[in-house]
């Protein structure tokens, strides 16, 4: 997958960005990546009013920071040299306080700053649903603008909750985990297995799983280190490391899309400016000019052929669940391609045409990366698949 350390790709791609050496038709891609690459992954936890959000956003933190009261629309938690809280209010006016002073009054947002070092690579944004239904649509329409990963926290997920979330985007879905709070209330009560079970129901094409979490047992656990035990126990670990999980997964796809951006050139581009050769096609010795073209064609056909094989046999045999890791594997496939066919370009007119081909196969790749669905994912094996079929025209030509 990486072949280079992300702070190198990330020193790479800026120097490409600043100095304009990306492709015309890259140049706005490639600052949006650059943009996610250097900003923390922003976690989105939304719900009703009373639905458990900011115990849940304070258990991902790791202690009670979040005191603000009801009311908000919506609460941002970022990295901060100190902690202070701004608000603002529907007229524009916007405050900076101290966390212990602040003074809410009638305010609409607020934006939290704590000087917690993981709040450098995940933020979070606790999101509350109004009563109008307007807009609570107007909501649910533009979560990205909230997040990259969403929690839907609630108690019950009732018919209500899943009409509501009915109309949210797929890739916004494959994104998602249903928080099932407060669910030591439902163990007191000896119903939290039913409970469970109605919900995995209810979430199964919905999210991407579901996590009970009791969360004031969850809190506790985290106040003291000695209680790891309650903290798997509460199902705080779980949802914690489901979280981390995707962040993960959204950071690793846009490093792919930014050697992809970066094999453009040809060239790999360092952070100095320095340029070094592309490496050869991974497990192959380098091609040398004038190689015979049937020969050439004939393996770049097998790479193809070999590798879409593999990934549609895993997904048959369910062993890649996760849309993000067949992207990659074909991001990266297509990646070495078009280097060996940059090499060979110079000397072999063929070879230039198959790798304007290539070019255009990883432009689409990049587009699916975006996505990163399960439909994507397949989508991308048949860019793969289609790129063989051509080369095999080409040959017989």
């Amino acid at each position: 997958m990486m072949h280079t350390q992300p702070d190198q790709i990330i020193g790479e791609l800026q120097s490409a960005v600043q100095k304009g050496l990306l492709p015309t038709r890259h140049r706005a891609h490639g600052t949006a990546v650059l943009a996610h690459l250097t900003a923390p992954v922003r976690v989105a936890v939304l719900g009703r009013p009373n639905s458990g959000k900011t115990c849940v956003v304070n258990m991902l933190l790791g202690g009670d920071y979040i005191r603000l009261p009801q009311g908000l629309e919506y609460i941002q938690v970022i990295h901060g040299p100190a902690a202070q809280v701004t608000l603002s209010w529907p007229d524009g006016k916007a405050q900076r306080y101290e966390m212990a002073a602040a003074k809410p009054d009638g305010a609409q947002h607020a934006t939290i700053e704590l000087p917690l070092e993981a709040l450098k690579t995940t933020a979070y944004c606790e999101v509350s649903l109004p009563a109008e239904p307007m807009r609570q649509q107007d909501i649910l329409q533009n979560l990205s603008a909230f997040g990259q990963v969403f929690l839907w926290c609630s108690e019950a997920f009732d018919t209500e909750e899943q009409a509501l979330w009915q109309n949210v985007s797929d890739e916004i879905k494959d994104h998602s985990f249903l928080v099932m709070t407060k669910a030591d209330r439902q163990i007191m009560k000896g119903d939290l297995a039913e409970r469970r079970a109605t919900l995995e129901l209810a979430a199964a094409d919905a999210f991407l799983g579901l996590h009970p979490v009791a969360t004031l047992h969850a809190l506790k656990a985290q106040a003291d280190a000695d209680q790891s035990a309650l903290w798997d126990a509460s199902g705080g670990r779980g949802l914690a490391e489901a979280v981390q999980a995707q962040v993960r997964r959204g950071r690793a796809a846009d490093l792919d899309q930014a050697e992809v951006l970066l094999a453009q050139l040809g060239k790999g581009v360092q952070a100095g400016g320095r340029a070094t050769e592309a490496p050869a096609l991974a497990g192959q010795p380098a091609v040398t000019p004038n190689t015979d073209e049937t020969t050439l064609i004939g393996r770049l056909q097998d790479q193809l052929q070999t590798a879409a094989q593999e990934m549609l046999a895993d997904l048959d045999a369910g062993k890649i669940p996760d849309a993000g890791g067949l992207l990659s594997r074909c991001s990266s496939t297509l990646r070495a391609l078009t280097q060996t066919l940059t090499q060979e370009a110079a000397q072999d007119s063929e070879a230039a045409e198959m790798l304007a081909d290539a070019q255009d196969g990883e432009e689409t790749l990049m587009l699916l990366q975006v996505e990163q669905s399960p439909t994507a994912a397949e989508d991308a094996v048949v860019v793969l698949l289609q790129l063989k079929k051509e080369m095999g025209a080409r040959a017989t030509a």
